[in-house]
């Protein structure tokens, strides 16, 4: 039998293949760059401390930067460190306890690197309880999760063919769902959810998820005045009803159209109110889902019943008993690429996917945030940051009650930065400064493009950003180019009363000083 990428029979171990994962993507060339550019032989490995002073016009500079009336009533910690040397080039505040939003996501993800390591797979698995009689599977079917948050639409359809490339086009008895691997807390520690209950950015966590636990809202305008406009849903399934109560306007005034996630039993209702202009150009919207196990199991029903296998039975949670036949086992792509989506586009769920992971993995399943904050705080500890010394709830940033140093983050930033079995894959996660993530349209254009590697964290009232900056090449006397300094940096802002916007070109001012101050 032929088998795809991720896919392993268990039934005959030896004929397992491996090929080339789903959608992976080529960071060859990137890890290659960080490889060249922290290379031993090229002198760029940590170094004594230097006695060399840090310039004035550099402090100065960040000083008179912060003097900002925006950050007047603002808590802001700083700091700055030379990688090359050591020593601490600025720092204001860099020790006092603040709220780090996203650049929580730097500590989970070195912790997960470490802890994990980068070629550590998450596993989905198929298995049944019955007897196989030629095409008639007589039994239930089981699909257990084991904390996959990039199981996806496309993942799913490889499992389901093939479970149909192995002959079986029926199935007396259920679907059941199996998310045993964690706990049934949805949500992390401290969430403010409220009016954003169902925005895509606050998924509910679960070890059986699919598409991030959300689902995407398409809306079309009708042709015609005063009609519904058209609705769709991805992936289309029974789990969600639409109810439609939005109307296409020809009065170019604009759109209101508002989608809400209801949770309704076992499923979830879409509803769709407002207006939409004739002609509007088609929006989309992401909505999370109420119930991860359940949806990831009526999805897969779907899919086996759209590839002609037919199902007598309903669907279901359960546990998976002992005894049961496991012939599929599905495995995503390495750690290694999972957290580059985590830390580029600083995606909550995964951050609390892997956290949950480590806590079963390292402590036993079932897997829960507190065993997973256990890990994080003795990887913290052998890293020589103790215990009691910050406050940790969630693992991607979103609880308000974390509280973490400038010094403590750019102690993890150095770390992992001499790390060399984890530091390519660890900076390569990171955003390029103009160019990708949550950095794209940041300083772009500026002299500072492609200089800069950094996480950004925001929630009302805080913006952080914090990474790796480069200051340009020397020119020596005999006409060489000698290469500037690496810097681990980390600003942290809370409390301030302007708009973001004017936040962050204050942070960009900070790091325009760093990438050009030819140190």
């Amino acid at each position: 039998m032929k088998v795809p990428s991720n896919v392993i029979l268990r039934a005959k171990p030896e004929e397992s293949v491996s090929l080339r994962p789903f959608a992976s993507l080529r960071v060859t060339i990137v890890l290659f760059y960080f490889l060249l550019l922290t290379s031993p032989a090229l002198g760029f490995q940590p170094s004594a401390i230097s006695e060399k002073p840090v310039p004035a016009s550099l402090k100065q500079g960040i000083d008179s930067i912060i003097q900002n009336r925006c950050l007047s009533d603002a808590k802001v910690g700083i700091k700055i460190v030379s990688l090359k040397t050591g020593e601490t080039v600025y720092e204001r505040n860099s020790d006092d306890l603040l709220i780090p939003a996203s650049n929580m996501k730097l500590i989970t993800s070195a912790a997960a690197l470490s802890k994990l390591k980068p070629n550590y797979k998450f596993k989905t698995t198929i298995a049944h309880d019955g007897t196989i009689d030629g095409s008639i599977l007589n039994g239930n079917l089981y699909i257990k999760g084991y904390g996959d948050p990039k199981l996806v639409t496309e993942e799913l359809l490889l499992v389901v063919r093939e479970i149909r490339n192995s002959g079986i086009d029926e199935i007396t008895g259920d679907i059941i769902a199996d998310e045993s691997f964690f706990d049934s807390e949805r949500t992390g520690n401290g969430w403010k959810l409220n009016d954003d209950n169902s925005r895509a950015y606050n998924a509910r966590i679960g070890a059986l998820s699919l598409n991030f636990n959300t689902i995407t809202v398409y809306v079309d305008s009708a042709e015609s005045h005063r009609e519904r406009p058209k609705v769709i849903t991805n992936p289309p399934t029974s789990f969600v009803e639409v109810i439609n109560k939005a109307v296409t306007n020809r009065r170019r005034v604009g759109t209101t159209i508002t989608v809400d996630r209801v949770e309704d039993g076992g499923g979830d209702k879409i509803i769709v109110r407002g207006e939409v202009t004739t002609g509007k150009k088609r929006m989309h919207y992401y909505r999370n889902i109420s119930n991860p196990p359940l949806y990831t199991a009526t999805v897969f029903k779907e899919f086996l019943e759209r590839e002609g296998i037919a199902i007598k039975g309903n669907i279901k949670t359960g546990v998976q008993p002992e005894g049961t036949e496991e012939f599929l086992d599905h495995e995503s792509v390495p750690l290694s690429i999972i957290v580059r989506d985590l830390n580029k586009i600083s995606n909550n769920f995964i951050a609390e996917q892997i956290l949950k992971t480590m806590g079963a993995e390292i402590k036993g399943a079932p897997g829960t945030t507190e065993k997973g904050l256990e890990v994080v705080e003795e990887y913290l500890n052998e890293i020589a940051i103790q215990k009691g010394t910050y406050k940790i709830a969630d693992g991607s940033g979103l609880s308000r009650l974390n509280r973490i140093t400038p010094s403590q983050i750019v102690k993890v930033l150095s770390s992992m930065y001499d790390d060399f079995r984890f530091q390519s894959e660890y900076i390569s996660s990171l955003s390029v400064m103009g160019v990708d993530g949550s950095l794209k349209e940041r300083m772009n254009g500026s002299e500072s493009q492609e200089m800069v590697r950094g996480k950004t964290g925001t929630l009302d009232g805080v913006s952080a950003i914090s990474g790796y900056a480069a200051s340009p090449s020397i020119k020596n006397g005999g006409g060489g180019d000698l290469r500037g300094e690496i810097f681990a940096f980390s600003i942290i802002m809370n409390d301030f009363r302007c708009n973001v916007g004017k936040v962050w070109d204050i942070q960009n001012q900070i790091i325009s000083v760093l990438t050009e101050s030819g140190r």
